[in-house]
């Protein structure tokens, strides 16, 4: 891979949406149930020297946790999907390269001030570390923009995903901000960088209500889908820049009729959110990571200290 006019190429991390997640409910007592098949996985191998460039290196693997939502149908849960997202190609890109000016938007300092979780807790884990030990996250000092494809939204749905992405916010001190709506459709080899569509910056968050079709992933009783992309420069430190949320119109309608399927709905919401952030399953059935949700309840002492964790994340005018 090659980046034009960059002292040094970017290698990227590209992932999330390599293992599968599942989760159906109990009908005997309306109780939710997510099964997990995890597996996690990263390849590293070398592209050419360039004459007068230093050597690039791509890592497909794990970025973000990927979460497989899905409602029940009665089978037992499916093994997990074992998918990259590749680069994009270079004719994506007006600008010919893969990413944008290093630093758009980068403050000095974090944006936000996160909420420090009441109750100290070690119920969460990262679903990626960079080699000093510190957690992958996003830039603290910088914007998370978002778009929704909104064109298959039910309309019991309103103000759900603006009420998760304010949950995550708090909790992370992530600045979002939402752009517009779209009608750009979820794809597996989703470019982090679109210049033509979104300017010269990192592509936003796209969150997608969509359908199997559109979204392979979502085929069966799969109900949602969400993770991130992460970049670095050559063995440097990774941060997350962009990432993609979709949620299976058809089956959501449905959930949306049954009594306590808003806050159902809202659950998965905010756990794909929270894997898109870079949070991971753990083994405590308190949490809402957990794998097994008794009760919706949205984020536990566990989870909100992982993503405060998160939300020291370094600053990144280099990417």
């Amino acid at each position: 891979m090659t980046h034009a006019n960059r002292e040094h190429l970017l290698e990227p991390q590209i992932g999330e949406h390599t293992p599968g997640r599942r989760a159906r409910r109990k009908p005997r007592n309306w109780r939710y149930v997510i099964f997990v098949v995890a597996a996690v996985s990263a390849s590293l191998f070398f592209l050419a020297f360039r004459q007068s460039g230093p050597l690039a290196t791509l890592l497909p693997g794990l970025a973000s946790g990927h979460g497989f939502i899905s409602v029940p149908s009665g089978s037992a849960p499916g093994h997990a999907d074992q998918t990259v997202r590749q680069p994009a190609a270079k004719s994506d890109n007006a600008s010919g390269s893969e990413a944008p000016p290093p630093g758009v938007e980068e403050a000095d300092a974090p944006l936000g001030h996160p909420v420090a979780p009441r109750t100290a807790s070690n119920s969460y884990a990262f679903l990626a570390m960079n080699d000093d030990g510190t957690p992958v996250g996003y830039s603290p000092c910088r914007p998370l923009h978002y778009v929704v494809n909104d064109k298959l939204a039910p309309a019991a749905a309103d103000g759900l995903i603006e009420d998760a992405v304010a949950k995550i916010s708090r909790a992370t001190g992530i600045h979002f901000v939402f752009d517009r709506v779209t009608d750009e459709e979820p794809r597996e080899d989703r470019p982090a960088y679109q210049p033509g569509a979104y300017g010269q910056r990192w592509a936003p968050l796209l969150v997608s209500w969509t359908t199997p079709d559109s979204a392979p992933a979502l085929a069966g009783d799969v109900i949602g889908t969400g993770g991130s992309t992460m970049y670095s420069f050559r063995n440097g430190p990774k941060s997350y820049v962009t990432g993609n949320l979709e949620l299976d119109t058809p089956q959501i309608r449905e959930l949306l009729q049954e009594s306590g399927g808003r806050a159902f709905v809202s659950a998965v919401i905010q756990h794909e959110l929270s894997h898109v952030m870079g949070l991971d399953h753990v083994d405590d059935p308190m949490q809402l990571m957990y794998p097994e949700i008794g009760a919706p309840d949205g984020l536990a002492d566990g989870d909100l200290n992982g993503l405060y964790k998160l939300s020291k994340a370094s600053c990144r005018k280099d990417l």
